[in-house]
């Protein structure tokens, strides 16, 4: 025992003379090479370490400050979000080295599950798109920006996710932060604005880009709450909080003035029983077959030119009721705009239809494209954001071999979620499997009016749903009945 001990001594101080002379070393470095950045490095250092031995707490503390982070531009024009890309970056080498050491940690058939398959295919397509591209430069970090969003929030969670508690672990990690930054942003607006629509924007930085993705993460996280009601029995203090936060979020989600929020929380009721009455399958089928016959009909002798606004009435309006009926009237800009650019988008996959002008490269192709009877005061596009609709996007950006997978990726979570549904045998389980179907029907509703896949307030939760799904249904997860 006394040998062992001094073992562990000695090993102790090699360890701590190694780092000292890497600490020493690199500050020698960074003065000599005039690289301030070289300082960190020990640091950095130990925060991998720390990462590699614990990187469960990690992995909650990155859930944690989804809510949180904030978007920082670099000189060159590239963004990331603050805290949370870089806790992506290493969770994601984490992984990777804990899949190629650690086998028995992912759950056995894993990568063979359909949705895992077709996750891969989806990345792989969006390589070989980044490849082919003008922009390298973008797309590559669009192709990584993928990699950290998938292999933590997908993989990962299939490691770390377990049992119930685990699973409720998760909800707190995000409904805390984002509760509190919900409550602060309606204190602010009500307080500073007196809840005027014009300045509902103000309100949401920095945590949140505008109201737009201000609410679509409230939506898309508002299942997690209703499911968090069916934890508790009824009449408990516990569940009448979360009653109570049910209708905070909805009260939340009015002000916010976001009509794609509002609309797909509305639609989560049918989405409910389509789920429970097993009928995906012939509600995606229908879906098809309208938007096909819709979108045939408008490209017919050019009738979408009949929808073209007036420039001089397409305006921003002051109030929210003025802003829903400017909406149905073709009269407000932000709808009209989002118009503009999907016929831009429409035009322009015709130049490259096989795998698209590349990965976030939208804004730098599509101003060719327009059609000036589209135009609105605000298509100039200072921001450079892009055309405002997902599938649109993976159509220009990856071509129609590339939105065919996404469309069957999620055409496929739907319908082999509901199946996992149906096979669930306890209710906590199918309340659980009900809530992740809900969770990403809301994220895939928000995709038809935005590009927030992209973001980590939206983006992250699609990859969580895939990786939550599969885990039950290998049956490595499951919910633990609790008595509250």
């Amino acid at each position: 025992m006394i040998a062992e001990s001094g073992n562990i001594e000695k090993n102790q101080l090699r360890i701590f003379y190694a780092f000292g002379a890497m600490t020493i070393a690199s500050i020698v470095f960074a003065f000599l090479k005039d690289t301030t950045f070289l300082i960190a490095l020990p640091a950095l250092l130990l925060v991998i370490c720390y990462t590699i031995l614990d990187y469960k707490s990690i992995y909650f503390l990155l859930l944690a400050m989804l809510p949180c982070s904030i978007e920082y531009y670099f000189p060159n024009g590239l963004a990331t979000d603050l805290p949370t890309e870089p806790l992506m970056a290493g969770l994601m080498m984490v992984t990777i080295v804990l899949v190629l050491f650690r086998q028995k940690s992912l759950p056995d058939g894993f990568f063979s599950q359909p949705l895992i398959f077709l996750l891969l295919i989806h990345i792989a397509w969006i390589f070989l798109c980044a490849v082919n591209t003008d922009n390298h430069t973008v797309s590559f970090k669009n192709f990584l920006a993928k990699l950290w969003y998938f292999i933590p929030f997908t993989i990962l969670t299939a490691i770390v996710m377990r049992t119930g508690s685990d699973l409720k672990k998760l909800f707190w990690c995000m409904f805390i932060p984002l509760t509190i930054l919900v409550t602060i942003t309606l204190l602010r607006h009500g307080i500073l604005y007196k809840f005027y629509f014009q300045d509902v924007n103000k309100s949401v930085t920095p945590y949140f880009r505008n109201h737009v993705n201000y609410a679509a993460m409230m939506s898309v996280f508002f299942p997690c709450i209703v499911w968090a009601v069916t934890w508790y029995k009824k009449g408990t203090a516990k569940q009448v909080l979360m009653i109570a936060a049910v209708v905070f979020y909805l009260v939340a989600v009015y002000l916010s003035y976001t009509r794609t929020a509002m609309l797909a929380i509305l639609a989560m009721i049918p989405i409910y029983y389509m789920i429970k009455w097993r009928l995906t399958k012939i509600s995606i089928a229908a879906l098809v077959v309208i938007l096909t016959i819709g979108i045939a009909n408008l490209f017919y002798e050019n009738h979408y030119l009949k929808y073209a606004p007036n420039y001089d009435d397409t305006i921003y309006h002051d109030d929210f009721s003025s802003h829903l009926s400017s909406t149905f009237e073709g009269k407000d800009v932000s709808s009209m705009e989002r118009v503009y650019r999907w016929v831009a988008a429409s035009r322009m996959w015709h130049d490259r239809p096989l795998m698209g002008v590349g990965p976030g490269n939208f804004a730098n192709y599509y101003k060719p494209y327009t059609v000036t009877d589209f135009e609105t005061y605000i298509s100039d596009n200072e921001e450079h954001s892009t055309v405002h609709n997902y599938f649109l996007l993976m159509l220009v950006e990856q071509g129609w071999i590339g939105l065919i997978i996404f469309l069957t990726l999620v055409f496929a979570s739907l319908i082999y979620g509901e199946h996992i549904y149906t096979k669930m045998n306890t209710r906590e389980n199918k309340n659980a499997v009900m809530m992740l179907l809900i969770l990403m029907f809301s994220v895939i509703f928000n995709l038809l009016l935005s590009d927030m896949m992209e973001t980590d307030k939206v983006g992250p939760f699609f990859f969580l749903a895939i990786g939550l799904l599969t885990a039950f249904d290998l049956g490595v997860l499951s919910m633990e009945p609790d008595s509250q």
